[in-house]
């Protein structure tokens, strides 16, 4: 949308559009948590889910984010601690309170930093993420409220990204042959060996460790190490008419779990993708099976 409107607008209009892309309207109120890019990382979303623990449909109202035990947190705002000290399901848990009845919450650390009544400065390390309370693993849940009232911390909260209108939201250009090739050559090296849960290699992978092992050890691209579903949100969705080899094709439903996106692949080419099944194999993404567990195409960043 940015892309496409952008060239249409007067000068005057980009100097403006330029302004609240870069202010994100205003409405970015609370400061990143952490001193990178985040939003890849989102392993669970604000809104309706079914719980991972208990298996109820609840209101989720925070995000998760899913990164390493022991990363540092930082205060978003300038404020006062009300609350440092665990909290039943929540663990440890980090409440800050600010000016205009903001509020933000930190929760499941793994230590706290700060003490009730301590006064912090945006940016300084409040505690470090965990996996403390009802948690499946190590990652940060946080909340903003304000006056009371939540909000989806995807919109208030810095993501950390740069989002300037010129390149926001634009496809960059399919792998060219050479690149592949290298991708290509660490795909060919992976084939056959087997698939464990959590693995991402030399020798053995699941679905996304498949992915970030095969980018970062052709050089072809330096990603993180995240899911399936970290994988679709960093990549820009494409329709199957630009689907070039090094793209990413997205399952859905194939076990169960609270995340949308469960599997991922490289596309290979003719209607094939490189993939860590059971072993690591080339195969048709067009059999009935993944036919019905298709959720979408992507090029990654």
């Amino acid at each position: 949308m940015s892309h496409v409107i952008f060239n249409r607008m007067t000068p005057d209009q980009r100097i403006h559009f330029d302004l609240l892309m870069q202010s994100r309207g205003q409405r970015q109120i609370v400061g990143n948590p952490f001193d990178f890019p985040w939003r890849s990382f989102i392993t669970s979303e604000y809104g309706y889910r079914i719980h991972p623990i208990t298996g109820v449909r609840d209101l989720h109202r925070g995000i998760d984010i899913g990164v390493p035990t022991g990363t540092e947190i930082l205060a978003g705002f300038d404020g006062i601690v009300t609350f440092a000290s665990y909290n039943g399901g929540y663990g440890n848990v980090v409440i800050i309170q600010g000016n205009n009845g903001l509020e933000a919450r930190y929760a499941h650390m793994d230590t706290i930093d700060v003490t009730v009544g301590q006064d912090v400065d945006m940016g300084d390390v409040i505690g470090t993420v965990g996996s403390t309370g009802s948690s499946t693993g190590p990652h940060l849940h946080m909340e903003v409220l304000r006056n009371g009232q939540f909000l989806n911390p995807i919109f208030f909260v810095s993501t950390g990204d740069s989002i300037l209108s010129p390149s926001y939201g634009v496809p960059n250009a399919p792998m060219g042959d050479e690149t592949f090739q290298r991708l290509w050559v660490e795909i060919y090296r992976a084939l056959g060996r087997p698939y464990v849960w959590g693995a991402s290699g030399p020798n053995a992978f699941d679905c996304s460790g498949f992915i970030f092992h095969v980018f970062n050890q052709s050089g072809v691209l330096s990603i993180p190490r995240t899911t399936a579903q970290g994988y679709y949100n960093m990549s820009t969705r494409i329709p199957r008419s630009e689907l070039r080899p090094g793209d990413l094709v997205f399952f859905q439903g194939t076990f169960s779990t609270y995340r949308t996106v469960t599997h991922v692949g490289v596309y290979v080419g003719n209607g094939n993708m490189a993939h860590a099944g059971t072993p690591v194999q080339i195969a048709s993404f067009e059999t009935p099976f993944w036919n019905r567990h298709f959720y979408g195409f992507g090029r990654l960043h």
